[in-house]
């Protein structure tokens, strides 16, 4: 009996698979951030880090579920966490 094959190119897969990757590194930031926070501004950033969640689930639904070979999030996404850490939330939504 044939296997189902997994949906979408391997193409499309691995471009899952970097969307996954920086959904979970901005998550994690918004939840880092929040935990910093009080207040109004600790309740937006949970909520962000929810939708990151969301997005998550989303790409992880594409995936099967199949979490092998999910890279590094992108330099970009990994650079303006740094900035995040380093000077707020503030500083980065700016951007």
């Amino acid at each position: 009996m044939d296997q189902p094959r997994p949906a979408g190119t391997a193409a499309d897969r691995a471009r899952w698979r970097r969307y996954l990757a920086d959904e979970r590194a901005e998550g994690a930031v918004y939840r880092e951030l929040a935990a910093r926070r009080t207040g109004e501004e600790r309740e937006i950033l949970l909520a962000l880090a929810a939708a990151e969640g969301r997005h998550e689930a989303h790409w992880l639904r594409l995936l099967d579920g199949d979490e092998t070979g999910i890279p590094r999030a992108d330099l970009r996404t990994r650079f303006l966490a740094s900035l995040a850490r380093r000077f707020g939330s503030i500083f980065v939504l700016a951007l």
